[in-house]
């Protein structure tokens, strides 16, 4: 960022805006370090010491209009409407810390839900490792610029004890062979992203295997239709679908066709007993003489 003592580029500077007070802050923090300027951002530089030479003081002059210059340089259009006419670093660095910090109260209620969001935090079974741990690490974080206390052992009991039930045997394992109080989260992170890809590998292993037997399954079945053909059984079904629709129909107009003789029989000389209205084979009075000779 810097081509010089008096250089600074501004292409990669942090920019301060309505959301991202944390990172900036902790980022300006590091770039006031860099360039040799935390001193008169932490304190006024027009208040000297008595025996302060003059040399000391335009020494220190130069430095506090360097840090008001990069504070400048990192904030949106509505920031820089707040700082724009102080005079020092220090007096915009605390305008800055003023507008988002906020009262006490409201630090301490922030906390409060900082708290509960990071309790509650659990990784889903669709969540990747490098995801879950930027959750872990973004809510800590924020909750160590509202004065909250945490150390990388609280944060790596927290992730062990929030994983899906997939990484069992991987945090028993961690826990028996790893001394978690000399552990380093970007330890346990390479550990659980190890754990994660060979878990995805296997599991597309399984998912291929599976497809493939399906594919194989409905080939086979393709193939059994295909032999006993398929299409040709069709038509014959048809054919003899057909046949019996026909006789059923045939059988029914029989039946239509007796009905309507038995309505004509009123013409029909019965050839045994001579009367109208019936035909021999249903001739009472040759049943009534087979029944007498049965008799006899």
């Amino acid at each position: 960022m810097a081509g010089g003592d008096n250089h600074i580029s501004t292409v990669n500077l942090p920019i301060l805006t309505k959301k991202n007070w944390d990172r900036w802050s902790a980022q300006m923090r590091i770039l006031f370090k860099f360039q040799d300027v935390s001193d008169v951002v932490e304190s006024d530089c027009q208040e000297f010491a008595s025996g302060t030479t003059d040399e000391q003081k335009v020494i220190a002059k130069k430095k506090d209009n360097k840090a008001l210059f990069i504070i400048h340089q990192c904030v949106d259009d509505v920031h820089f409407e707040k700082i724009r006419n102080v005079s020092t670093a220090k007096e915009a660095w605390n305008i800055l810390v003023r507008s988002h910090a906020g009262s006490e109260k409201i630090k301490r209620m922030k906390l409060q839900i900082l708290r509960r969001q990071y309790e509650l935090l659990q990784m889903e079974d669709s969540d990747r490792i490098g995801e879950y741990f930027n959750k872990i690490l973004t809510i800590t974080n924020q909750m160590k610029g509202c004065g909250e206390s945490i150390t990388e052992l609280m944060i790596i009991e927290k992730i062990l004890r929030s994983l899906p039930q997939k990484f069992d045997h991987k945090v028993m394992a961690i826990e028996v062979s790893k001394d978690l109080s000399k552990m380093q989260i970007e330890e346990l992170q390479s550990s659980l992203e190890a754990h994660e890809m060979r878990l995805v590998d296997r599991d597309s292993i399984k998912n291929s295997g599976q497809a493939l037997k399906v594919y194989h399954s409905k080939n086979d079945e393709r193939k059994k239709w295909k032999g006993k053909g398929a299409k040709g059984n069709w038509k014959a079904d048809r054919i003899e679908y057909d046949h019996d629709n026909k006789s059923e129909s045939v059988e029914r107009n029989g039946r239509s066709e007796k009905n309507k003789k038995k309505k004509d029989k009123r013409s029909v000389e019965c050839f045994n007993c001579h009367r109208l209205g019936h035909y021999s084979y249903e001739c009472y009075a040759d049943k009534r003489k087979q029944k007498k000779y049965q008799e006899l």
